[in-house]
């Protein structure tokens, strides 16, 4: 008996026991997938003398499997991933799984994304396993915005490397500003989506921080320098016009008065001379 999955382990598995199993959008579906890629009735899955066969209904988007256009009565086998709409379901026979490795829990990643632009920027995320991005909220890592899908991209881990694929997006995915359908990542990658811009950090040593070129570091890290204070207005001595004046003036009184007591000394000594000299004649006629 095989099982029907999804590869991003949104939901639990469903057991393909119906003669008819159904999946679409709709309600009445053995298999809801609420996405706006998925018609209301898209495939059917029939089971006949215990195999499966997979039947698109006419879909807008198709039916894959493996790359395959799907149209009718297409057989199933273990291990084959139906695409639709961008969603990924694998037909898995749970006897021939391979046990899960017991352990404390999930091993460590080396790989983390670090949001540099939009909403998200400063925001850091560990990746571990298979992660989603999307607006809807049953998505790994939830991105608001109209340009973003209900199930946009995703990040997957294998072999020690970093893997994103688009899940059939309206407005696309971006790695280092082109467009991509699927891109193995290496660490300072940048996945955009519109404005809402993921830094990818990875094992080969180092935070996301460090890949992070001039302009964003300064942008996202760096203190704004203060701006130098301006000096204090110097005080202007006044012109030492006044004293200037008042030495000169001070000049000019003292010459003055000197040229004054020199004329008057000279009119002392004429008068006393003319004295003496009418003395003298005095003194000579009396004798």
């Amino acid at each position: 008996m095989l099982k029907l999955e999804f590869k991003d382990r949104r939901q639990p598995g469903v057991w393909l026991v119906e003669s008819v199993f159904a999946i679409g959008s709709g309600a009445r579906n053995h298999l809801v997938i609420d996405e706006s890629a998925i018609d209301e009735n898209h495939a059917e899955i029939r089971l006949v003398d215990g195999q499966l066969y997979l039947h698109d209904l006419g879909s807008f988007k198709g039916t894959f499997v493996g790359g395959q256009k799907v149209t009718d009565n297409f057989q199933l086998r273990s291990g084959d991933v139906i695409s639709l709409g961008g969603v990924e379901l694998e037909i898995s026979d749970p006897k021939t799984r391979p046990a899960a490795p017991t352990g404390a829990g999930k091993a460590k990643s080396d790989w983390s994304l670090m949001g540099i632009g939009g909403a998200i920027k400063g925001r850091t995320i560990m990746i571990h396993g298979s992660m989603t991005f999307g607006r809807s909220s049953k998505c790994d890592i939830i991105v608001e915005g109209e340009y973003m899908s209900r199930r946009h991209a995703e990040l997957s881990l294998k072999g020690g490397g970093l893997r994103i694929v688009d899940l059939g997006s309206s407005n696309g995915t971006c790695v280092n500003n082109k467009k991509i359908s699927e891109h193995q990542l290496k660490p300072g990658d940048k996945i955009s989506f519109d404005k809402t811009v993921f830094l990818v950090a990875g094992p080969v040593g180092g935070s996301a921080a460090d890949f992070l070129d001039d302009e964003e570091e300064a942008t996202m890290f760096r203190a704004v320098a203060p701006m130098p204070k301006a000096p204090p207005p110097r005080s202007v001595e006044p012109a030492p016009m006044a004293s200037q004046n008042i030495e000169e003036h001070v000049s000019a009184a003292s010459g003055t008065s000197s040229a004054g007591r020199g004329a008057m000394i000279v009119v002392g000594v004429v008068v006393v001379a003319i004295v003496a000299a009418v003395a003298g004649f005095m003194a000579v006629v009396g004798g």
